[in-house]
């Protein structure tokens, strides 16, 4: 009987411990900003910074794992890798790199993490407790963005020069295939079902859709001008459009168009939020962060973060 008081008072502690913890709270956004070489922790609840992070070197790509324990932000100045402990707040680990380490990604356990580097055409397969790196596969000229797959097996990479994307085997860690996309790719992520790859491409004012199995392109989606990134969320695909200044909206499914909606100056970072109620954009030029209402594709929120904004991969910690 001892035993089982035992067990239950702990369960009960941790409970509450956990009903406390600050990683458990609702969703909380990590934005880069380049300009003011930090970070702006933000309470998506409120749209309210909480916390500003040094982290210099002007900052740009993010990943946070599915654990949320811990932010990657490369620094393309100080190429190098900053670590932060998303519940303390702050840098903890700084890895250096090489190049002009960009796109970031993270594999779903919390490791490797895996780093496009613009100029040495790679991608960095990095260890963050050992603070180096692993591997080096070669991929296309000028990689920016990453993205890894939910299940964790397969990563792409947007190979801006190149006008493709490289498919690489998360286990073998070898090119499997290259994708000719359109001009300019930079933002990349996976379609809900993991079976397809969105390549936003920038010189194209286009999203290349790519079929995994097929390993070819078989879709292209017109979008606004000078299409950034893009997210994935109630059935729907957002892209950011840099010039256009807007977030083009269109059917995950059928791929028509559903609403092109203005957003600021310069949209670049997008990420939707836990449940996928939200997306969340950051506007490079207007120094904000803003809410989407993907129901309604309405904005619904917005807040002032730091200078020069870029949050480019995933960027929200979310709430279990």
């Amino acid at each position: 009987m001892a035993f089982a008081v035992g067990r239950l008072g702990a369960a009960i502690s941790l409970a509450f411990g956990l009903l406390l913890s600050p990683a458990l709270a609702g969703d909380t956004a990590f934005v880069t900003n380049q300009s003011s070489d930090d970070v702006s922790v933000v309470d998506l609840d409120t749209m309210a910074v909480t916390k500003t992070i040094p982290i210099g070197g002007k900052p740009a790509g993010i990943a946070i794992p599915p654990d949320g324990l811990r932010a990657y932000v490369t620094s393309p100045e100080a190429k190098s890798l900053a670590v932060i402990d998303t519940v303390k707040g702050e840098v903890i680990k700084r890895i250096a790199l090489a190049g002009g380490p960009l796109g970031v990604a993270v594999h779903p356990s919390g490791a490797p993490v895996y780093v496009a580097d613009w100029f040495e055409h790679e991608l960095f397969v990095v260890d963050p407790v050992g603070g180096v790196i692993t591997s080096r596969i070669q991929v296309g000229q000028s990689p920016s963005g990453v993205a890894v797959s939910a299940d964790g097996q397969t990563i792409v990479t947007a190979d801006r020069d190149s006008n493709q994307i490289s498919i690489i085997d998360a286990v073998t860690l070898t090119v499997t295939a290259t994708v000719p996309v359109g001009e300019r790719p930079f933002g990349v992520s996976f379609s809900a079902d993991g079976t397809k790859v969105y390549a936003a491409d920038v010189g194209s004012d286009a999203v290349t859709v790519v079929d995994l199995a097929s390993r070819k392109a078989v879709a292209t989606v017109p979008v606004g001008q000078r299409p950034y990134a893009s997210a994935v969320a109630a059935g729907k695909v957002f892209v950011t459009d840099q010039y256009g200044g807007t977030v083009s909206v269109f059917d995950a499914g059928t791929r028509q168009a559903v609403k092109t909606i203005p957003i600021g100056e310069y949209p670049e970072g997008i990420e939707a939020g836990s449940g996928e109620a939200y997306v969340y954009v950051v506007n490079w030029f207007d120094n904000v962060l803003k809410k989407i209402d993907t129901a309604t594709l309405e904005i619904v929120g917005e807040v002032e973060v730091g200078d020069g904004p870029r949050a480019f991969g995933t960027f929200i910690r979310k709430a279990p």
